[in-house]
């Protein structure tokens, strides 16, 4: 849409532009939508001097605050890797059970215990610390690191409501094919939803890639910025955003979805006690309760761990339930 060319506050300007030159003689040689269009504009700006302006009908949604990850390399003279983690706490965890088994390489050492510290940070500073200096071609680093991507405000309506049967199958007559070029791809556009289908030779598949920056705010974009989205592959549904379908984000999703990287880890600790959570005994991530075996990012898939008897019970309290709200 040409409007994701313009800021806010130029939006702003270019609709009291149009209800300025509403009654002009060049509104004439406008559609008569558009000139329906500018009439609006005008009647909203002589409601705002009269002290009596119009209810909104649109919201605009501040483009959410840049994520923090935080990136942990690890060398040594057999290898170079470096891997993302969610917090710090997590990273160097990691770190820990790196040097935990490798500690056969401080045997003899004076100073360093048989067994590492069960401490994470003092087995890492144990085992990296001053008078390792005769391992140059060992090392890590831990940093944190900006997440960055295209990040925009968005217009969208108060009383959203999904096309109905007549407006839907004009849009979907509407719908346009644009051919591919040096660019990329070919692909079709919907209400402003663009979907690419192609063969990825690298990868050795064929790729579908739907894209709802441009989705027609007017139409299909829900008041949180979201669009409902259903994705069918050979009858079956692999995901389901719709109206209907849509989960509920539970109390505690919703935390985590909006809390920095230190609410992060204290709500994970809270979680973990109260049982919604379990952390992957390997590389100390957290999980949620449902999940089978470790979801974390560096991939140990370590089963979860077992629990029976009254600990499990005092886990799972009703209050608990409460908590997690309908699904």
């Amino acid at each position: 849409m040409i409007a994701a060319c313009f800021s806010p506050s130029d939006i702003e300007s270019l609709v009291r532009i149009a209800g300025t030159l509403a009654d002009s003689p060049a509104a004439a040689d406008l559609s008569r939508s558009y000139r329906d269009l500018a009439a609006r504009a005008r009647a909203v700006l002589l409601a705002e001097a009269t002290g009596r302006p119009a209810p909104a009908v649109s919201a605009l949604l501040a483009p959410r605050p840049r994520e923090e990850v935080w990136m942990l390399r690890i060398w040594n003279r057999h290898e170079d890797s470096t891997s993302p983690y969610a917090t710090e706490a997590t990273a160097l965890a990691e770190l820990a059970d790196y040097v935990r088994g490798n500690w056969d390489n401080l045997y003899g050492t004076d100073g360093v215990p048989e067994q590492p510290p069960a401490d994470n940070a003092e087995a890492v500073d144990c085992y990296y610390g001053p008078g390792r200096g005769d391992r140059p071609d060992e090392g890590y680093d831990l940093f944190a690191e900006e997440i960055t991507g295209p990040r925009r405000s968005r217009v969208v309506p108060l009383d959203f409501a999904f096309p109905d049967a007549a407006e839907a199958a004009a849009l979907n007559r509407a719908t346009v094919f644009h051919p591919a070029d040096e660019d990329g791809p070919s692909c079709t556009e919907v209400a402003g939803v663009f979907t690419f289908t192609y063969l990825d030779a690298e990868d050795g598949a064929v790729q579908v890639s739907v894209h709802l920056d441009s989705a027609n705010p007017e139409r299909i974009v829900r008041p949180d910025g979201t669009v409902p989205l259903r994705v069918v592959v050979e009858d079956t549904v692999v995901l389901d955003d719709s109206q209907m379908a849509a989960p509920h984000p539970t109390v505690l999703e919703a935390l985590l979805a909006s809390s920095n990287s230190a609410q992060r880890d204290a709500i994970c600790e809270a979680a973990v006690a109260a049982g919604l959570m379990w952390r992957c005994p390997t590389c100390r991530w957290p999980n949620p309760r449902a999940a089978t075996c470790c979801e974390g990012p560096g991939g140990c898939r370590v089963p979860q761990p077992s629990t029976s008897g009254p600990q499990e019970i005092s886990l799972v309290p009703d209050s608990v339930l409460a908590l997690e709200g309908p699904r």
